[in-house]
C-alpha cells in the first residue's frame, strides 16, 4: 500500500511527464479573492486565467492543493465524523488545462493513472458525467475500456461543480469505486440499495474531472470563460 506522500508524488510525476508545470500549494488563506474565507479547491490559485484576468507562462499545470472546507459552498464540516472520506483540512491533487486539453485527455489520462500506474480493478470503477453531457459520455466509452454500463449520468446535484455561489464553474465527471457490499453502513436498514452517488459507504467518489467552461453571474445565468 503506498503512503500519502508517495501517491502525492506519483500524481505529480504522472502529469509532469505529460507536459504540465508543478505548481506549489497556494496559501490557505486566498490572495485577492473577497469570495473566499480560505482556499477550498485546487483551482482557485488559477481562477484569473479560466476568467481571462491573468496569465502564467504555461498553458498545463499540476499541484497538490491544501484546502480548508469549513464555511461557504463547499462546507464539509457538519460531514466530519458522518463518514469515512470528509475532512476539514486536506489536500487536493489537480491537473489543469488553460485553453490547451479537454476532455479527451482529461479522462484517458485520469483511467490511465488509476488503471496502468495504480492498478486499481477496472471492473469496479464507475464513471458519472452531467445529465446532458453527451460529450463526456461518449469519450469514456471510446478513449477507456471502462464497462460501458458503469457511464452514469446525473443532474446538477452530482455532476455540476461550482466554485462559489459566482465566479467558474461547469459540468464534471467523477470516478467512483465499489469496495463491495461488506463495507455498506446501511445494510440493515430497511429497503436500503447500494448505488453510486448514494447514502452508504459502498461507493467512494475517486477523482472529479471538472470542465470549467462558464462564469456564474450574480442573477444566476452562465457565460462562457475565455479559457476552458
Amino acid at each position: 500500500m503506498p503512503t500519502t506522500n508517495q501517491i502525492r508524488q506519483q500524481f505529480l510525476d504522472f502529469f509532469a511527464q505529460r507536459g504540465h508545470t508543478v505548481v506549489p500549494s497556494a496559501s490557505l488563506i486566498p490572495k485577492d479573492d473577497p469570495t473566499l474565507l480560505f482556499t477550498n479547491a485546487g483551482m482557485n490559485q488559477f481562477k484569473d486565467i479560466f476568467l481571462g484576468t491573468g496569465s502564467r507562462p504555461y498553458v498545463r499545470a499540476t499541484n497538490s492543493q491544501k484546502c480548508l472546507r469549513v464555511s461557504g459552498k463547499h462546507n464539509d464540516l457538519e460531514e466530519v465524523g458522518r463518514d469515512t472520506y470528509h475532512h476539514t483540512f486536506f489536500e487536493m491533487l489537480g491537473n489543469w488545462s488553460f485553453g490547451d486539453y479537454y476532455k479527451k485527455e482529461a479522462i484517458s489520462w485520469a483511467w490511465e493513472l488509476l488503471t496502468d500506474v495504480w492498478k486499481l480493478p477496472k471492473d469496479r470503477l464507475y464513471a458519472t458525467v452531467y445529465k446532458t453531457d453527451d460529450e463526456a459520455a461518449q469519450l469514456w466509452a471510446k478513449v477507456t475500456d471502462i464497462n460501458p454500463d458503469h457511464i452514469l449520468r446525473f443532474a446538477e446535484k452530482d455532476n455540476f461543480w461550482e466554485m462559489g455561489d459566482v465566479g467558474p464553474c461547469g459540468p464534471c465527471s467523477e470516478i467512483h469505486i465499489d469496495l463491495g457490499p461488506d463495507r455498506c453502513d446501511k445494510a440493515d436498514v430497511p429497503g436500503h440499495q447500494c448505488h453510486v452517488n448514494g447514502d452508504c459507504s459502498r461507493y467512494i467518489e475517486l477523482w472529479n474531472l471538472v470542465f470549467i467552461q462558464y462564469n456564474r453571474q450574480p442573477d444566476g445565468s452562465l457565460v462562457d470563460l475565455p479559457n476552458k
